[in-house]
């Protein structure tokens, strides 16, 4: 069947005008996608509802991921959030979430509601922890098989509790599912 050369042409120009459309969300307190550029001052920042008094800034606090140990099928990391700044209180769970490139890979974290938050205060160099469990996925998608579509990502974004700025720690080769199934939970901050 041809198609007169105006509707192809009509057809076209459709096409590539909503190619050039921008579709933009806002971002979301729970699943950050890109680190900060720049550290905000203590005016700038902003905490979700629920955030304790003296809640620490972002900009006060540094990440970092160790490996703990591994289980049948999961492997477990300490996230350590250590604060660099004046005393300052924490609680509640972290957001983590496995990025490439500086957009998120995957689904973020889910909260352990087994484990119940409490606050906890930070002195100057103080350090809070939180759990962080993975399912051991492979190129197969390990115990998740089909539901899990591996990719792998250059850094991990926490986001403090009740933040809405993620700290960003270098750890290539992070494995995600991109698939959006779960296979990640986190526990709440505890003293470190």
């Amino acid at each position: 069947m041809r198609y007169p050369p105006v509707l192809i042409v009509s057809i076209a120009a459709v096409a590539l005008l909503a190619g050039c459309s921008t579709v933009s969300a806002s971002p979301s307190p729970s699943a950050p996608v890109t680190a900060p550029s720049s550290s905000p001052s203590a005016a700038e920042e902003t905490f979700t509802a629920g955030a304790p008094d003296g809640q620490c800034l972002t900009a006060d606090l540094s990440a970092s991921i160790q490996p703990a140990s591994s289980t049948a099928g999961h492997i477990h990391d300490v996230i350590t959030l250590t604060n660099n700044g004046a005393p300052c209180v924490l609680e509640g769970y972290p957001t983590v979430a496995v990025s490439s490139g500086g957009s998120q890979v995957g689904a973020a974290a889910e909260d352990d509601s087994s484990a119940i938050p409490a606050p906890i205060t930070l002195a100057a160099g103080g350090t809070a922890e939180a759990q962080l469990t993975a399912v051991d996925i492979d190129p197969g998608g390990g115990p998740l098989g089909d539901a899990c579509s591996l990719d792998v990502g250059d850094a991990v974004l926490v986001t403090p509790p009740h933040s809405m700025i993620a700290l960003s720690v270098a750890e290539a080769g992070f494995p995600a599912c991109t698939s959006g199934t779960p296979w990640m939970t986190v526990g709440p901050v505890t003293g470190g």
